[in-house]
C-alpha cells in the first residue's frame, strides 16, 4: 500500500513545482472572479495533475477503477483547496505550508477510502521500520522516494525561502515597486526607464532563483558524498560574489538570512538523499 500513495505525491510534487510555470499562475490570478467556484487557470492546473497521475500509476502497474475514481477525486479536491486558496487571496508562508499540508493529507485520505493506502496506525509503523532500516524497499519505490527527495530540496525549498522572505518584506524583495508619483507626473520620458529597471529587476530575480536551484543541488552532491567541507567552500564563492553589494545593510540581512535557509532546507533534504542511497 506504499506505492499508490507515494506516487500520487509524486505527481502531485512535479505538478505543483515544476509543471506550472509562472504564465499558468497570472492565469489563475487573472481569472480569480470574486465568489466564483469556475477559475479557468485552476482548472487547467488539475488537469494536469490528473493527466500525470494517470501516467505514473499505468506506468506502474497500478490500474483498475479503484485507481481511476481515487486519481479523479484527488484532482476534484486539488482543485477546491487550490481555488479557495486563490479565492481568499491569503499570502504568507503559513498558508503555503498548509495548503501542501491539505494535498497530502488529502490524498491520503482519498486513498484510504478506496482502500487504496495503509491504516494510520500501520502507516506509523511503517514509518518506524523505514526509519529503522528494516523497512524492505523495492528498487522502485526507493527511486520514487529519491525523486521526491530532489524535488524538496531544489524547488520546494525555493518556494519556501521566497514565501519566508516575502513574507519579512525585505526591502531587496520589495525592489519592483510601481513608478513615483513624481515619475509618473513626468510623463512618457520617465515610464520606460521606469518599465527598464523593473525588467531588469525581474531578471535578476530570476537569474537569483537558477542560482539557489544549483546551489542546494550542489549542497545534496555534498551530503550525499560526504563531502561536508563543500558546504563552507560554496558559503565563501557565494559572499565573494556578492561582496561589493554586501556593504549595504538591508541587503546584507536579506543575503544571510536567505542563504541560511537556502543551506539549511538543502542539508535536510541532502541528509534524507544520502540515507536513502545508503539505505
Amino acid at each position: 500500500m506504499i506505492r499508490p500513495l507515494a506516487v500520487l505525491i509524486l505527481a502531485h510534487l512535479v505538478a505543483d513545482f515544476i509543471l506550472q510555470p509562472a504564465s499558468l499562475i497570472a492565469l489563475k490570478q487573472k481569472r480569480n472572479k470574486p465568489g466564483s467556484l469556475w477559475n479557468s487557470g485552476v482548472f487547467w492546473h488539475s488537469l494536469v495533475h490528473l493527466a500525470l497521475s494517470t501516467a505514473l500509476l499505468v506506468l506502474g502497474g497500478l490500474w483498475g477503477w479503484r485507481y481511476l475514481l481515487a486519481v479523479v477525486c484527488v484532482s476534484a479536491a486539488h482543485y477546491l483547496i487550490d481555488r479557495t486558496k486563490f479565492l481568499w487571496k491569503i499570502p504568507g508562508t503559513w498558508v503555503f505550508i498548509l495548503d501542501q499540508m491539505l494535498h497530502f493529507v488529502g490524498i491520503y485520505l482519498i486513498l484510504l477510502a478506496f482502500g487504496l493506502a495503509a491504516a494510520p496506525v500501520p502507516l506509523v509503523g511503517l514509518a518506524v521500520s523505514f526509519a529503522q532500516h528494516s523497512l524492505p524497499l523495492s528498487l522502485s519505490n526507493k527511486l520514487m522516494l529519491g525523486a521526491m527527495c530532489v524535488i524538496g530540496l531544489v524547488w520546494v525549498s525555493g518556494h519556501l525561502v521566497k514565501n519566508i522572505l516575502g513574507s519579512l518584506r525585505l526591502r531587496p524583495f520589495e525592489s519592483l515597486k510601481k513608478p513615483t508619483e513624481e515619475q509618473a507626473s513626468g510623463g512618457a520620458q520617465e515610464l520606460p526607464a521606469a518599465a527598464e529597471a523593473k525588467n531588469a529587476a525581474l531578471t535578476e530575480a530570476s537569474t537569483g532563483m537558477y542560482i539557489g536551484y544549483l546551489e542546494r543541488l550542489l549542497i545534496g552532491v555534498f551530503m550525499i558524498s560526504g563531502i561536508y567541507a563543500g558546504l563552507g567552500l560554496l558559503g565563501t564563492l557565494k559572499t565573494l560574489a556578492r561582496f561589493k553589494q554586501l556593504e549595504n545593510r538591508e541587503i546584507t540581512e536579506y543575503f544571510i538570512l536567505g542563504t541560511m535557509l537556502s543551506m539549511l532546507l538543502g542539508i535536510l533534504f541532502g541528509a534524507l538523499l544520502r540515507f536513502l542511497v545508503f539505505y
